[in-house]
């Protein structure tokens, strides 16, 4: 029995020991990313029976566990990945809004600045330094289209930057998860089961940090954890761990980049909604989203700054007589394949003329021997051709080698690049339209509430401003063109508004609504370029016309900045709410598995005594021991 009581103090001792080792452990990595709380787990030992009763033989080390919930786990990885995101998305957008600069510094300052120029020279169209004036504020103007153009891009080539550092990070995070894998069933397989704690510590770690990079998925098998991207492709499979590829010259992509992952030598390429949440996410969504349509927005009002005052510049008259020449250029237009494509087309793009450009971008496809353009606009289709080039809106749209395959698609961007590229194409300040070939005149008898405005040039096959046309409405939206002999030369109706009656190269706008009867002139009347002044005139009067899609070009500029404030705002809510929401889940997982310094120092004193009592039962035991020796 003396044997017994000894045998038990000794499992006492060691039981003591192994919660004092613990314990002191959970101490020191009380810091550490990642520790999960430890305990030893202790059984009782099996009893004996002896005499009238089975007698404890002491306690036995079973094992020690970590403090680990899956949910919560889960729960708060999740948290962080969107709180990731959040946090990379916000950060771009306060880049993006400090690339446009405000209302006092983006456009609009240069927009004032060569309206105040425009409208002293159309005071002064005879003198050399109003003319010089408004012409190097036209080149300032455009110097600030592609200054916040650069801008723009540069954001853009840090996101590829970006997004190749996190690819490489990924890379490494799904490479050390799969050696975790392996390593953690090898120690289960030596130990012969029990739970090597540090090694799935540090894999729960890696696969956190992972989901801060991209969305992700888990799932079990056996002691391997298996992780996929949000769209179900495999990432780890046990031991085995895929690689993300960023391809940098992608011309089938938009922004000329594109992902593809790799397992083994099986490679897929993804697409940009294959990657949801996580920093990597953020930077994909914030690229294709508030990047993109604000490089759009910055073009369309670029095209309709330079198709407006091309319109006016080239009908009216230079200072030698001469017809104006177009002010602004364009950055090209850019073509993206479908990656489904057959063919090996390569397009030649251009710009045949800057004043019939809509902002809109269009789509190039092919069908059986036929050629189709659609403007994404308003979903309007051109065609079908049989051969290429064609010029649709002032897009020139050709092959420069191979060619289409049936069922083959291109998308064209207009205005991506529009604003890149903007210039002013005069140098001569002589070459400044003052001057007017035709005059714009309503009847006095009109009873309707229309208003004509904006007599400007047109690109046509058939340009003749030195002939007299009248406009005589036989309804409130039916017309009759004459000329001044009385000859109907054309009739036409209305169509959506803003209503445009075009011919022979000149083209005027109608707000309000004419009356059967009423009539408008557009009356051939060369003025003289030493002091006529009209085009000049019209030329001021586009600072207020609202021809960027129904709004001034300050107005226009003013809504983009708006909308991507507001934009901004939004991310900044959702942010701080994602902020509360990670914070509490990260709470709820450390409630459990984090490590509380006053229950391990309880712990600690609760340990020691036991081991003190462990080793008082022990020398007792010895000291019958040896009385009972004595004895005999």
């Amino acid at each position: 029995m003396t044997t017994n009581i000894a045998n038990i103090a000794l499992t006492g001792l060691r039981a003591a020991q192994a919660g004092l080792a613990v314990t002191a452990n959970n101490i020191s990595n009380q810091g550490t990313a990642g520790y999960s709380r430890q305990q030893v787990v202790l059984s009782t030992s099996l009893s004996n029976f002896s005499g009238g009763g089975y007698f404890g033989t002491g306690v036995d080390v079973v094992t020690v566990q970590r403090a680990y919930n899956e949910f919560l786990t889960n729960q708060a990885s999740q948290a962080a990945s969107s709180l990731s995101y959040l946090n990379t998305y916000s950060d771009q957008m306060s880049g993006l809004i400090n690339g446009m600069g405000s209302v006092d510094t983006g456009i609009n300052q240069s927009l004032t600045a060569l309206y105040a120029a425009i409208s002293s020279f159309s005071q002064n169209p005879n003198e050399t330094a109003s003319r010089q004036a408004a012409l190097e504020a036209a080149q300032s103007t455009a110097a600030r289209f592609r200054s916040i153009s650069d801008s723009l891009s540069a954001i853009d080539q840090g996101i590829t930057t970006q997004v190749g550092s996190a690819v490489g990070q990924i890379n490494q995070l799904v490479q050390s998860i799969a050696a975790y894998n392996l390593s953690i069933n090898e120690a289960r397989a030596a130990q012969g089961g029990p739970s090597p704690n540090d090694l799935l510590d540090q894999r729960d770690l890696l696969i956190r940090k992972l989901g801060e990079f991209t969305g992700i998925t888990t799932s079990n098998q056996g002691n391997s954890v298996n992780v996929y991207l949000s769209n179900g492709q495999p990432l780890v499979l046990q031991g085995l761990a895929a690689q993300l590829r960023l391809d940098t010259q992608d011309p089938d992509s938009a922004s000329g980049a594109s992902l593809s992952l790799t397992m083994g030598s099986h490679s897929v390429p993804l697409n940009d909604k294959d990657i949801d949440g996580g920093q990597l996410g953020a930077l994909i969504a914030f690229r294709n989203n508030e990047l993109a349509q604000a490089r759009t927005e910055l073009g369309r009002i670029a095209i309709a700054m330079a198709s407006a005052y091309n319109q006016q510049q080239q009908f009216g008259l230079d200072s030698s007589g001469g017809q104006g020449a177009a002010l602004f250029k364009l950055g090209s237009p850019m073509a993206v394949g479908s990656r489904q494509n057959t063919g090996d087309a390569v397009l030649s793009l251009g710009i045949s003329d800057t004043r019939s450009l809509t902002g809109s971008d269009y789509q190039l496809s092919r069908s059986g021997t036929e050629y189709v353009v659609t403007r994404l606009d308003d979903g309007e289709e051109f065609g079908p051709f049989t051969e290429l080039p064609q010029t649709v809106d002032g897009l020139a749209i050709g092959l420069a080698d191979g060619d289409l395959a049936d069922g083959d698609v291109f998308t064209i961007q207009v205005a991506r690049h529009a604003a890149a590229g903007m210039e002013v194409l005069l140098g001569d300040p002589g070459a400044l339209a003052a001057a007017a070939p035709m005059s714009l005149g309503a009847d006095a008898d009109n009873a309707g509430t229309a208003i004509a405005s904006r007599l400007r040039s047109e690109a046509s096959d058939n340009v003749d401003y030195t002939a007299s046309v009248t406009v005589r409405f036989t309804s409130a939206k039916d017309y009759d063109l004459f000329d001044a002999d009385g000859n109907v030369l054309e009739s036409g109706s209305l169509g959506a508004s803003p209503h445009t009656i075009a011919y022979n190269g000149w083209a005027f706008d109608l707000n309000g609504l004419p009356a059967a009867g009423d009539v408008f002139t557009v009356g051939a009347g060369r003025g003289d370029p030493a002091g006529d002044n009209r085009n000049a005139l019209a030329l001021g009067a586009l600072g207020t016309a609202k021809i960027a899609g129904g709004a001034t070009l300050t107005d226009a500029y003013a809504a983009l900045l708006s909308r991507t404030g507001t934009r901004a705002a939004s991310i900044g809510v959702s942010q701080a709410a994602q902020q509360s929401a990670y914070d509490q889940a990260a709470a709820a997982e450390q409630s459990l598995v984090g490590v509380n310094l006053d229950e391990e120092g309880a712990n600690l004193l609760r340990y020691q005594q036991a081991y003190a009592a462990a080793g008082k039962v022990l020398g007792m035991a010895s000291e019958l021991f040896d009385q009972l020796l004595a004895s005999i």
